[in-house]
């Protein structure tokens, strides 16, 4: 399988969060494949944040998208100010729960969605995680809750929907699963 040649590419939507680009592409046989459209995010980070106790680190806030409140992992972009994806991880489990963490581990690197998303997924494992402060919270995400979770609890929940968004719930099984 051969990749497949972009012969131009337009740029629709840019701004802080998203950039939406159509680009126009032949597949090796030749067929045209025109427009394609492809979304570049910012890389995001997830943090499994476990407790001395064993209790994982989780935020409960409101998804635009799903028009619900779900719990989740802490997450959120990478920043261009950051030197790297683990200071990402490190801010955003800080900025959403006033939690920092004694080891970090950095699971896993995968594509969200690689059919149109350009953007990677990465997976930190943060051990001996403590509160040492408020949250940070940014515009838009004011109402998020912490939670302490026994991790007992949440993983035989899983298949329920307990955390409602697949990547997390991805994070969280590669984190914790044999490899991890």
């Amino acid at each position: 399988m051969r990749e497949w040649t972009v012969e131009g590419s337009d740029q629709l939507i840019s701004d802080r969060w998203i950039n939406l680009r159509v680009d126009h592409c032949r597949t090796p046989e030749g067929t045209a494949i025109s427009p394609y459209y492809v979304l570049d995010y910012p890389d995001w980070v997830v943090v499994v944040a476990l407790t001395e106790a064993r209790e994982l680190v989780m935020v409960e806030q409101y998804r635009h998208g799903a028009g619900r409140v779900l719990l989740e992992l802490p997450a959120g972009s990478c920043e261009r100010e950051d030197p790297d994806i683990e200071i990402s991880a490190r801010r955003e489990l800080l900025e959403e729960t006033g939690y920092e963490a004694a080891s970090w581990r950095l699971v896993s690197s995968l594509y969200a969605n690689p059919a149109t998303q350009s953007n990677r997924l990465h997976v930190f494992l943060a051990e001996g995680a403590r509160r040492v402060g408020a949250q940070q919270l940014d515009r838009g995400e004011e109402g998020m809750t912490v939670h302490l979770r026994p991790l007992d609890t949440i993983l035989p929940d899983l298949a329920s929907g307990v955390i409602g968004q697949a990547l997390h719930v991805s994070a969280l099984l590669l984190a914790l699963g044999p490899q991890g």
